[in-house]
Formats: C-alpha cells, sequence, structure tokens
C-alpha cells in the first residue's frame, strides 16, 4: 500500500488554516498544531486576549480563498461583511469646523470587504474538520524543530488552571494509537518506520513537509536562522496601536456611513475604523509610542488629547470616559516590519505569512498577502511541476512527493521582491494617510489617476491604491508602475511650471515693450 505524504502546518491562524486546506484538498495527511485553543468548539477561556485588527478583504485574499476550491466557504466567510468603497476623511477646515472628505477606492466602482478577522480562521478550520485526512491539534506549542530528521516537538499548553489541555493531549494520545486504514475519515496515520513519541505534555511528529504560518514572532524561523544562513532585519515604526470600538446608537444602527473607512489623521498619529456586523466601529489609534507610554502613566489627561487630535470622535461617538477606559483596558501592540532574504530550507521546510513577512497595517494587506502566499505557493511552484505526473496516472493523489526539487528555492527568490517592496509601499502609505489625504494636490492627482483608468485604459494607469487591493499584479511591478506615473506626474508639472515661468516672462516683456511704445 502506497502510503500518503504527511504536512504538518505551525500555526492555526487564517493563513496557516488556509495552507492546511490547500494541503489536505490534494490528498496529503495534514497535521495542524495552533497554540491557542480551537476557536469554533474550544474553550473560549483558554484562548489568550489578542487585540483584534479589523480585515478588509479585497481582490487577492478573494481569490486565495476561492482556490481553495471548497464549496460555499467564501460566502460563508463574506456573509454578513460590509462592502467599503469609499475613505472618508474626518479633519478640521481653516476655520476650526469639522470636515468630511470623501475619497473613492477604486476607479472602476471595486470594494474592499470588512469582516471580522477570526472569520477566515474559524471557516477554514470547519473546512478542515470535514477533510478525512486532516487533523487539527489545539493548545500546542511548537518546542523543537529537528531539520535533519524531519521531526517536530510539541507541548501542550495550559493557559489557566484547567485540566482541559492534559485531557486534550490524552485524548489524542489515544486517537493517535488507534490505527485505521489510511484513506478512511479520522484515520490516523501510518507507518512503521516512525516512531512517535507521544507523552502526557509533549508530542514529536515526523514529517515529509512543514509550513510555517505562526506569525511575526515565529517559532519555526528562529529555528530556521540557526539551521541556514538567513538575512533578517526588524523596525519597529516607533508607534503602538490600541483598539477601540465605536458603538452603536441605541437600536444598534450606525452612527456613521457604514460604506466608508473612516479615518482621522494628524501630524504624527492616526484613528482608522471600519464598521462591524452589529452596528459598531471596530478602530485602531496608532499613536506614537512615547506620548502613549504618558498617557498610560497619566490617563487623566488622555480623553483631552484624543479629542483635540481626532476630531468628531468625542463626544459624538464617545464620551471622554469611554475613550479613556478603553485606551486603558486595550492591548498597546508595537507595529515593525520584519524582511527576510528567503522563505525556507532545502524542499522540506516554508515559511509563509507573518511569519516570513511581517508588515504595519496601513493598507491592509498584512493578512492578505499571507494568504497570496499560499495560493502562489500552491499552484505556480508546487502543483504546476507535479500536475503532469499525476495527470498521467503516475502517482496516486496525494503520494507524490509533497515539495518539487528547488520549489521552496524558485518560490522565495520569486516572492521575497515581491512582499519587501510591499512592506515598503505599507510604510509610505503610513505617511499618507496622515499627510496625503489633507493635501489639496496629493488629492487632484488621485482623482485623475482614477479619471485615465476609466476614460483611458490602453494606458494601463490606475492609483496605486486600486494596483494593491484590486489587482493581481506582482508587488514589485505594482511599485515599478507607480514610480512610471510619478516620474510622468513630475514631468507634466514641470513643463506646466515652466509654461507658466514663460508665459509670465512673455508677458511682462510685452507689457515692457507697450509701455515704452507708450512713453
Amino acid at each position: 500500500m502506497t502510503l500518503r505524504q504527511k504536512v504538518v502546518v505551525v500555526g492555526g491562524g487564517p493563513v496557516g488554516a488556509l495552507a492546511a486546506l490547500y494541503a489536505s484538498r490534494r490528498g496529503y495527511d495534514t497535521e495542524l498544531y495552533e497554540l491557542r485553543d480551537d476557536p469554533n468548539h474550544g474553550d473560549p477561556t483558554l484562548r489568550p486576549d489578542f487585540a483584534v485588527i479589523p480585515l478588509a478583504l479585497s481582490e487577492r485574499g478573494i481569490r486565495a480563498i476561492e482556490r481553495a476550491h471548497v464549496p460555499g466557504l467564501l460566502d460563508d466567510i463574506l456573509r454578513d461583511s460590509r462592502p467599503i468603497s469609499v475613505r472618508m476623511i474626518h479633519t478640521r477646515d481653516k476655520t476650526g469646523k469639522l470636515k468630511e472628505i470623501p475619497m473613492t477606492y477604486g476607479p472602476h466602482g471595486q470594494c474592499l470587504n470588512t469582516i471580522q478577522r477570526e472569520k477566515v480562521t474559524k471557516h477554514c478550520l470547519l473546512a478542515l474538520e470535514k477533510e478525512p485526512t486532516a487533523k487539527l491539534m489545539f493548545n500546542y506549542k511548537m518546542t523543537n524543530l529537528d531539520f535533519d530528521n524531519k521531526t517536530a516537538t510539541f507541548e501542550s499548553v495550559v493557559w489557566r488552571d484547567t485540566s482541559y489541555n492534559l485531557e486534550q493531549a490524552d485524548a489524542n494520545r489515544n486517537v493517535d494509537q488507534d490505527p485505521q486504514p489510511v484513506g478512511q475519515p479520522g484515520s490516523a496515520f501510518q507507518d512503521s518506520a516512525i516512531e512517535v513519541v507521544d507523552t502526557l505534555r509533549f508530542k514529536t511528529v515526523k514529517f515529509d513537509f512543514l509550513l510555517g504560518a505562526d506569525g511575526t514572532y515565529s517559532t519555526v524561523r528562529q529555528h530556521l536562522m540557526r539551521k541556514t544562513e538567513i538575512d533578517f532585519s526588524q523596525v519597529y515604526a516607533n508607534a503602538l496601536w490600541c483598539d477601540f470600538i465605536f458603538p452603536g446608537d441605541a437600536n444598534a444602527n450606525y452612527r456613521m456611513d457604514p460604506t466608508c473607512l473612516h479615518v482621522w489623521p494628524a501630524d504624527e498619529n492616526i484613528v482608522m475604523a471600519q464598521p462591524d456586523f452589529d452596528g459598531s466601529f471596530r478602530a485602531g489609534m496608532v499613536c506614537r509610542t512615547d506620548l502613549v507610554r504618558h498617557y498610560e502613566s497619566h490617563p487623566d489627561g488622555f480623553a483631552n488629547f484624543f479629542k483635540e487630535q481626532f476630531p468628531g470622535i468625542v463626544p459624538q461617538l464617545l464620551s471622554e470616559q469611554e475613550a479613556t477606559a478603553q485606551f486603558v483596558t486595550h492591548q498597546k501592540i508595537p507595529l515593525k516590519s520584519v524582511k527576510l532574504n528567503k522563505f525556507g530550507f532545502k524542499n522540506d521546510v516554508l515559511l509563509l505569512g507573518d511569519s516570513s513577512h511581517t508588515m504595519t497595517p496601513f493598507h491592509a494587506m498584512g493578512m492578505i498577502t499571507g494568504l497570496e502566499d499560499v495560493r502562489i505557493f500552491f499552484e505556480d511552484f508546487r502543483d504546476q511541476t507535479l500536475a503532469p505526473a499525476i495527470e498521467d496516472g503516475v502517482r496516486e493523489k496525494g503520494t507524490a512527493p509533497f515539495c518539487p526539487e528547488n520549489a521552496v528555492a524558485a518560490y522565495s527568490a520569486y516572492r521575497v521582491r515581491d512582499v519587501n517592496d510591499m512592506i515598503d509601499l505599507t510604510n509610505e502609505h503610513y505617511y499618507e494617510l496622515r499627510h496625503g489625504v489633507r493635501s489639496p494636490f496629493a488629492r487632484a492627482r488621485k482623482v485623475c489617476d482614477a479619471m485615465l483608468s476609466r476614460w483611458v485604459p490602453f494606458l494601463g494607469w490606475a492609483p496605486l491604491y486600486a494596483r494593491v487591493q484590486f489587482s493581481h499584479e506582482r508587488f514589485s511591478v505594482v511599485r515599478k508602475k507607480e514610480l512610471w506615473q510619478k516620474n510622468i506626474w513630475n514631468a507634466v508639472i514641470a513643463v506646466l511650471v515652466a509654461a507658466v515661468i514663460r508665459g509670465a516672462i512673455i508677458g511682462s516683456q510685452l507689457l515692457v515693450r507697450r509701455h515704452n511704445v507708450r512713453s
């Protein structure tokens, strides 16, 4: 009997869950290990508190979910989502009055879909539960990764004073020791040559391929950097993210336009808010680190600071007491960028999502880029090499080597430049959100970009944001085209300025001549 290869996925967030779904749908035995508890069926008290930044799901993420080829998955994820087509800027005019400036996202009516981030994870995990080759393991922390023997060791985690995790670990151990024929739902993985070490707290598993999707503080990446040479850079943004919730009115209706992403820009700080399904808005304040630390120590002054920096929130959406209480209670998350020069090791291990690239949230592309990682690796690098052999019936589904020769290296070489360019674009967008949206010149350029995109499509012209969110171009190509468009605009402006100056000179000369003639 031909044995299926085993894929181990470390990390059960959106990217890890989607990657596991891609692998299991291709017939491979897939085990997913997640540090937190099961978001669908587990004890909610066993999930540690993590701040949840809302997700604006765009075309790239939608395409990645669609290509999992799970009927109804995308519909379930998008159910109760809120389409967003406009960025609404909240500021003051020169007289101090509140002012709103709408900025359309897509030149052709495209929109973002704002959803709770957990929905992608939950529905991908529910789809995995129906896959006969998939196993989900929660409350497990990876403690060791042996690249030579291709084994990973996990420790069961008890988040609070409860025996739930130990009972779950013991139950999993019993399931693993109950052999069943490969191919039957719920079957244990069989390989007489593999000894699985499984105690009450520790579990060592053999893998043929391991996908690391365990986030920005990735344990897989740490082990990988000890094994092979990887250039690593980490830059903090000198800013902290703090969640806020703007509740609906007494009838659970929205207090602002729910078709907009609302932005309150300040010179160094910003608040962004997206509609939730219950009439509220989930918001995030990005504030300079030293200011956050100051108001943590002096919370009595926070409401006045918040009101002055972000006009129209207090008291219209939150009272001073509510704003201060949420600031004091909610987590403060440092924002940073992480870049690597390669994402894997041999044909055995690959990093995906935030474990391979971390970006600030200003283009809302961190998780979407991770979802796109999954699609690109599977479709463009793994599947294309194996498809001919599978179609010719050379190998049974799931038994071919999961990773073709050099696929990891080829994917890294292809993807590194793209994600690093996206990280740079995201950091640049932070300045755009604070300053560019308030600049009449910058807004005029966006309007012109959109008009050229609609009216002269053969030019291939498009606003930068539309290229990032609504196209499937490589990020390195997006960056090149944006630079090309910027250079053209600069040349046009230079020509216009030169023409105005030349006209002024000629006009002044004519006036002088006319004056001399009259004299």
